[in-house]
């Protein structure tokens, strides 16, 4: 799924989409109703080191956006929210840690 004009895309939407390619692309055995907005994906849902990167890749690809390695922080990438909060900075709509 590429999306290509930032207007269409919603928090509800990154976070929906976030949570199905955690599951599906990564492996994770969990449904992604399971997953949270703020679990922690790291220690709760068990996205490791790899998981993060493909993650990473994954939005850049898909919302056309660049996140630098000064972004590709644990802090960034700590919740479906965090990374929601990311994405939309990066579009345009909103700070990128907003909550």
């Amino acid at each position: 799924m590429t999306v290509t004009t930032p207007e269409t895309v919603t928090a509800e939407a990154i976070a929906a989409h976030l949570k199905e390619f955690i599951v599906d692309s990564l492996f994770i055995d969990i449904d992604p109703s399971e997953i949270g907005d703020d679990s922690l994906l790291g220690t709760e849902i068990g996205v490791d080191s790899l998981g993060f990167a493909e993650l990473m890749a994954h939005l850049e690809d898909t919302y056309s956006i660049a996140i630098s390695d000064g972004e590709f922080l644990p802090e960034n990438f700590a919740t479906v929210q965090r990374i929601v909060g990311l994405v939309l900075g990066k579009l345009g709509g909103a700070a990128p840690n907003a909550a």
